[in-house]
């Protein structure tokens, strides 16, 4: 059995005047909705989803995989219906719509959803691993996830923490699109003209299916969720780095979020930490 500690926090950034981001920390459950839409819209948008998933998954208790991975996939669907239908009853909302990215523990595992680019990360070896923790990631669908193997400093003086970083979900970006027909790089992702422009959403009008993920996790891991104004900003050796030398979840979250605005700050920035241990 492991437990899971969690802590989340937002930050408008250094360019936007309102935070369209929303997130949702309640164990086993954790959600980050990035919103869009101008205005208002994107705010609403992203409150609807973070309402509407932790009311329909708040109560949920494991069954069998199958089980899981539907009630998951049907509460992102719905908190597309509701958007959608928050649009219909104000036309002003139009084109409002937000990026999910959500997690929910079971035991020695952990169920993660994600629709549009907003993403999360897997990072193993933060307690002074001499070897990166085994890792078994089973997707329902295709992951071009790359992984690094990295060491940070221990702040204890002692050997290098060494470990990796990986990422778990799969953008629903033109940019991913690129990567994925080999047109461009994955390092060219943060510099490219249409790197904002997502390909799914819920309450757009497309396909709106999350991508669905089990994730075996191990003793010391950690799983950072996050909207794009964090991972635009900061590279993924950065996120590991801090995620490993800090004192507490608290610490992760703040210290990332002051990395993004030192390095710009130029969207909103979400982050959701958590980390389990055995019992």
């Amino acid at each position: 059995m492991y437990i899971m500690n969690a802590a989340g926090l937002t930050d408008t950034g250094r360019i936007r005047k309102n935070n369209e981001d929303n997130f949702f920390v309640d164990i086993p459950l954790l959600i980050v909705a990035d919103g869009m839409g101008g205005a208002v819209g994107g705010e609403i948008a992203s409150s609807i989803a973070v309402k509407t998933i932790s009311e329909n998954l708040k109560d949920i208790s494991y069954t069998t995989d199958s089980e899981a991975v539907e009630t998951v996939k049907q509460a992102i669907i719905k908190a597309d219906i509701d958007i959608k239908e928050q649009t219909r009853l104000n036309p002003d909302l139009k084109g409002m719509g937000t990026t999910i990215v959500t997690a929910l523990h079971f035991d020695t595992r952990v169920i993660l959803a994600n629709i549009g680019d907003s993403r999360a990360y897997l990072i193993t070896g933060t307690f002074k691993a001499t070897e990166p923790s085994p890792v078994n990631a089973q997707s329902v669908t295709d992951s071009f996830a790359k992984t690094a193997v990295l060491e940070a400093i221990d702040l204890d003086g002692e050997k290098p923490v060494r470990g990796s970083i990986s990422r778990i979900t799969e953008d629903h970006s033109v940019v991913m699109e690129l990567v994925r027909s080999g047109t461009i790089e994955e390092h060219d992702i943060r510099t490219h003209p249409l790197r904002n422009r997502i390909t799914k959403c819920a309450g757009s009008t497309n396909n709106n299916e999350p991508d669905i993920f089990w994730q075996d996790i191990n003793d010391g891991d950690m799983l950072v969720m996050c909207s794009d104004g964090l991972w635009e900003m900061v590279h993924e050796d950065i996120i590991f780095a801090i995620a490993t030398s800090s004192k507490n979840l608290e610490e992760v979250c703040k210290r990332l979020i002051d990395a993004a605005n030192d390095a710009g700050g130029a969207d909103n920035i979400t982050v959701v930490t958590a980390q389990f241990m055995k019992e």
